[in-house]
């Protein structure tokens, strides 16, 4: 979990090495307090840490040289991470800066928890699904590859 506690100046040197579309969640981690969590590709459990005050920014990275899916995870941490956020996007393409920048606004400005889930096509469908069992109704950001086999 990156806190905005870490230096401002070490955040700055972040930025200046980032990809384009990880810049807006970056400043919102050393703007606005915010806190970001990266999960890789691993059956280990996580959770964010408790800490009303701030919301935060996680990033399940499912789109390695192979993608898993949800079964590639410790499923009761996906299950509480997604109970946990209030907006969500799944991204099955190249990643869109307008929605890195959307989910950055989320966790800042309305003080929401953001799930991104970065997954290849054939995956895109079962995070939607599961997204959409457990928390039915909340908002939904698909980002997908034209005539894609997995668009939900």
């Amino acid at each position: 979990m990156i806190h905005s506690t870490l230096s401002r100046a070490n955040l700055d040197r972040k930025l200046d090495e980032a990809e384009p579309h990880l810049i807006p969640v970056l400043e919102a981690v050393r703007d606005h307090k915010v806190g970001l969590l990266f999960v890789g590709q691993s059956s280990e459990a996580f959770r964010l840490p408790v800490d009303r005050e701030r919301s935060a920014i996680t990033i399940i990275g499912d789109d390695l040289h192979e993608a898993l899916g949800p079964a590639g995870f410790h499923m009761p941490s996906i299950r509480r991470i997604i109970r946990a956020s209030q907006t969500f996007a799944v991204v099955s393409c190249a990643a869109l800066e307008p929605l890195y920048d959307a989910m950055a606004f989320a966790a800042s400005t309305a003080r929401r928890n953001a799930l991104l889930i970065e997954t290849q096509p054939k995956f895109e469908v079962e995070w939607v699904e599961l997204i959409r069992k457990l928390v039915p109704g909340r908002p939904l950001t698909i980002a997908t590859v034209k005539g894609s086999e997995g668009n939900a």
